[in-house]
């Protein structure tokens, strides 16, 4: 009775605020606001710096505002193949986290003793900033005394060589890196999933005489499809703006092979100190972004939370 004398006594408006559909508007209202201030802020000043003209080796262009950055943008052959070079390590990164990262889960899964440390053994690149993980891996790569090499010594017909200096192989070495620093994001999504799925669907099946892959198919893979849509996402927006490994290890090199979006950026502003044009790449590198993940979000079938094949 109390408290609906005191909703009575409330003004409409504060019944509407408080009481009405506005409630959850206004609760996520000072989020919204750090966003805006953190995200939104750099976003419009990178926006209108891509309209104007500011290159410290031309000084006297600044203030000069027009569509001069993008007409250069659709003729500069380095912006397309820098675009292309970031679709196809963010393509290697996803694919060899998700395969990683969804062996490990199901490897640990079942595990009892020693659980702990297992999920903490897979769990540890993902404690090492990405400049360490790029130390580490610079090391291993070199030519002269990296263990990988050494290790290769013991393969027959197989040769060492200057991974991240011979242009063939030096995107996959990058890509293998970044794939070591970021599966375990993937890997602690596909364990809480295989958590959550009953083990009487797996006893069913055992009844049914289901072999190990026709289980996976047809219990593990449906109960995971939304995780896998939720992965796919987070690895393919931290595959495509990645920059610390690529930069550390090659710094874009050799001949532009590694020159992402992001490497070609950052050289833009800071080594050719064009910072209207880095501004321009880095405006193509969030709409390259948004389209790849709204492409692969219509690729999806609309399927709820819990619905599976």
């Amino acid at each position: 009775m109390t408290s609906a004398k005191t909703a009575s006594r409330r003004s409409p408006v504060t019944r509407v605020l408080f009481d009405g559909p506005a409630f959850p508007f206004i609760m996520i209202v000072p989020a919204l606001l750090v966003l805006g201030f953190v995200i939104g802020l750099p976003m419009l000043e990178a926006l209108r710096l891509s309209f104007d003209t500011i290159a410290l080796r031309r000084p006297a262009a600044a203030g000069t505002y027009g569509l001069h950055n993008y007409a250069r943008l659709v003729s500069d052959p380095k912006a397309y193949a820098a675009l292309g070079l970031s679709a196809l390590y963010m393509t290697g990164t996803v694919l060899g986290s998700v395969a990683l990262a969804l062996s490990a889960a199901l490897l640990t899964r079942r595990v009892v003793r020693f659980s702990g440390l297992a999920r903490i053994a897979f769990l540890l690149p993902w404690t090492m900033p990405a400049v360490v993980t790029a130390l580490v891996w610079g090391v291993m790569y070199d030519g002269n005394f990296g263990v990988i090499n050494r290790l290769l010594d013991f393969v027959p017909f197989v040769d060492g060589r200057n991974w991240l200096v011979d242009r063939s192989s030096a995107l996959g070495a990058l890509i293998v890196a970044q794939v070591w620093n970021e599966f375990p994001v993937a890997y602690i999504f596909f364990l809480a999933g295989l958590k959550a799925i009953p083990e009487e669907l797996y006893e069913a099946a055992k009844i049914d005489r289901a072999n190990a892959f026709q289980q996976f198919r047809h219990i593990t893979l449906p109960h995971l499809r939304f995780i896998i849509a939720v992965i796919v996402i987070l690895l393919m927006i931290m595959g495509f703006k990645s920059f610390p490994i690529i930069f550390l290890l090659t710094g874009g090199g050799p001949a532009g092979a590694t020159e992402t979006m992001t490497v070609l950026t950052y050289n833009t502003a800071f080594r050719s100190l064009d910072f209207s044009y880095a501004a321009t790449l880095g405006i193509l590198a969030v709409l390259a972004s948004a389209m790849l993940v709204l492409g692969y979000l219509r690729l999806l079938p609309r399927t709820g939370h819990g619905d599976v094949m």
